[in-house]
Formats: structure tokens, sequence, C-alpha cells
């Protein structure tokens, strides 16, 4: 008898087997469809989600690496190796201060800014769909309970991760 929790482990599955598809991402998938220039259609396909969410944290302001990794919450290494495709791809730059030598920011270049909009559309455009369809089917009180499982399976995700299983 397969039970509650098993359902949930499963769903959880296959919504992260969802995100390993061949094509590339659901991500990259929509930008492939929503950008106009072909040279950025084929580059948003050998971006990670982690370099896609970069372009996006740099749209108001510069960055350091370590800021990078604060706002999109992901490991400093992870911000380094996006950020490399990125400068290959001539996405975004990197520069220093005159008042701070040390710390690298990074900024968008015209092709960033194009292809981080572009992402930004792409997240309004889920989230409304998401919102929209998920209000049809549950309350907003059954929607607040999800929510609060997915956090709670979050941090016990995490707490195992760490070595901390609580029995």
């Amino acid at each position: 008898m397969t039970t509650a929790t098993d359902e949930i482990y499963r769903a959880i599955q296959e919504l992260r087997a969802s995100h390993e598809n061949p094509r590339g991402s659901h991500e990259q998938q929509w930008l492939q469809h929503h950008l106009a220039n072909e040279n950025l259609q084929e580059t948003v396909t050998r971006l990670s989600l982690v370099a896609l969410h970069i372009l996006s944290a740099l749209e108001d302001a510069p960055l350091t690496g370590i800021e990078l990794a604060q706002e999109i919450r992901v490991t400093r290494g992870g911000v380094t190796r996006a950020a490399q495709k990125l400068l290959e791809y001539d996405l975004v730059r990197a520069n220093k201060r005159p008042d701070d030598q040390k710390k690298i920011y990074y900024s968008l270049t015209a092709q960033g800014r194009q292809v981080a909009a572009a992402h930004d559309e792409m997240h309004e455009s889920i989230r409304t769909n998401i919102e929209a369809a998920l209000l049809k089917k549950y309350s907003s009180q059954d929607l607040r309970i999800v929510a609060s499982f997915l956090r709670d399976l979050q941090q016990l995700e995490e707490q195992f991760g760490r070595g901390q299983n609580s029995k």
C-alpha cells in the first residue's frame, strides 16, 4: 500500500527529474523561444540556472561574487563557475573600483541585460500561470499549508545534509 509520504517523495523525485531534461531546463527552453537574438538563443542552452539567476540579480547594480552568492543563495564557488561562463559569453563584465582594487564587481553587458529581462519575464509568467492554476484547485489556506510543508521539508533536507538527523 502506498502511503501519503511515499506519494510526496515520488512527486518530489519527479519534480527534480524534470529539471534534468537533455534538451535543457524548462527555463532554457522558454528563453530560447522568447529571445529574438539567435546567438543568445544558443547561448542560454550553455548556461546554468545559477548563471541565469546571476544575470537577474545584476539588473539593479553591480555586485561582488560574495554578494551574488548571498542574493541567490548559492555557494561562492557556484557563482565563480557561472560568472566565468557569463564572462566567456560576454553577458557580464568584471571590474574593480578605483577605491577598492581587491573586490571584483560583476555588471551586465547589453546582451546580458536582454537575457536578464527575458529571464525575469519568464519567472513572472510562471508565477502568474501557477498562481491561477493552483487557486482554481486549492484554497488560499491549502496553499499556505503546502508552503509551510515545503519550508519544513527544505529544513529537514538541510539538517540531513549536515548530518543532524532528528528522530
